[in-house]
């Protein structure tokens, strides 16, 4: 096994610790029945996590709703994941990116989402951009190209 720079370790413990923290101070959520488990990437970069949100929009069009998809990431970490929902579950509100937002809070047991990053398969609808801006999430990144869409902003 690869020894890991420290800056790497500590990063991965400190994601390690807070996914156990929230569990030990949340089971019940953790254990839910929209608590699925999160599968991570091995490696833990922005064209990594866009893959993820892809296999996000692949699962949206399995079930016959529209192409999109998005995670949630903190420390690292996959906190949250959704595809859209928008169809199977007749909400227009249901966008990929609302679903993994919910998604992350309730695993979190916040509605705090600050230091967190939205990955999503395309760029952020103005309704999506204002739920990242209210969540506190401090990043967006979108597309094949991962592509930076900076902080979420709202619109005016």
């Amino acid at each position: 096994m690869a020894i890991l720079e420290n800056s790497k370790r500590r990063s991965l413990l400190a994601a390690l610790a807070a996914a156990l923290a929230a569990l030990v101070t949340n089971p019940r959520r953790a254990q839910g029945a929209d608590a699925e488990s999160i599968a991570q990437p091995e490696t833990r970069d922005d064209m990594s996590f866009v893959a993820v949100a892809f296999a996000m929009q692949r699962r949206a069009l399995d079930s016959g709703d529209q192409g999109y998809g998005a995670i949630v990431v903190r420390n690292g970490v996959i906190v949250g994941q959704a595809p859209s929902r928008v169809v199977v579950r007749q909400d227009p509100t249901a966008h990929a990116e609302m679903e993994a937002i919910r998604d992350a809070a309730r695993r979190l047991g916040s509605r705090d989402l600050g230091g967190c990053t939205l990955y999503s398969s395309s760029p952020a609808c103005p309704m999506c951009e204002a739920a990242a801006y209210w969540s506190g999430i401090e990043r967006m990144v979108y597309g094949k190209a991962a592509r930076d869409g900076g902080s979420p902003g709202l619109c005016g």
